[in-house]
């Protein structure tokens, strides 16, 4: 039986150069070139900005985020499209997200997701962000749906579909220290 790491046991920092990403080792090849040769490019150039997790002064995972848009007509068609004012809302990008394969089932890509929804909703109160948008691997799908991503219908057959959350609601089926305080 797979043993659970608490929110307590776990510390999240904004990447930087001293972060040793030489051990991250997760299953997807693409994830683990992007941490180690790509992610401090990309926030130098102000893409992107990643963050690490670290158990046991060990990398065990990480998440990315940029912006993104998303369209009205992509969005269930359960609401009312008569509420939307525009044909495009802006969004938080969850560009990347990925465990390492030695801490696979342990609840940190949970806490991972959390902290990347609470960076959306501590966003959301200073700009215009309304979704949280997320292109998956085909093996994560059920995971983000588990968590209240919402896959956008046009996308289901591509090998990364894009599922989307919709921070109101967010906000509204959350408890504030599950999405709130994750980067303390």
């Amino acid at each position: 039986m797979s043993v659970n790491i608490s929110r307590d046991d776990v510390t999240i920092f904004p990447l930087s150069a001293k972060h040793n990403r030489a051990s991250f080792n997760c299953t997807n090849h693409d994830l683990n070139d992007f941490l180690k040769n790509d992610a401090l490019e990309n926030q130098e150039q102000m893409v992107s900005r990643t963050y690490v997790c670290f158990y046991e002064k060990q990398l065990v995972g990480f998440y990315t985020l940029t912006t993104d848009i998303i369209e009205v007509k992509h969005i269930e068609q359960t609401h009312r499209w008569d509420e939307y004012k525009h044909k495009k809302y802006p969004a938080i990008k969850l560009a990347r997200l990925s465990v390492d394969s030695r801490f696979e089932r342990k609840g940190i890509g949970r806490l991972l997701l959390f902290a990347a929804v609470g960076i959306a909703l501590d966003v959301s109160n200073y700009v215009g962000c309304r979704y949280i948008t997320v292109d998956a691997k085909q093996e994560a799908i059920e995971f983000y749906e588990k968590h209240g991503f919402i896959i956008v219908e046009k996308t289901r057959t591509k090998n990364e579909p894009t599922l989307y959350l919709n921070i109101p609601t967010t906000v509204e089926r959350m408890q504030p220290a599950e999405s709130l305080d994750m980067l303390d």
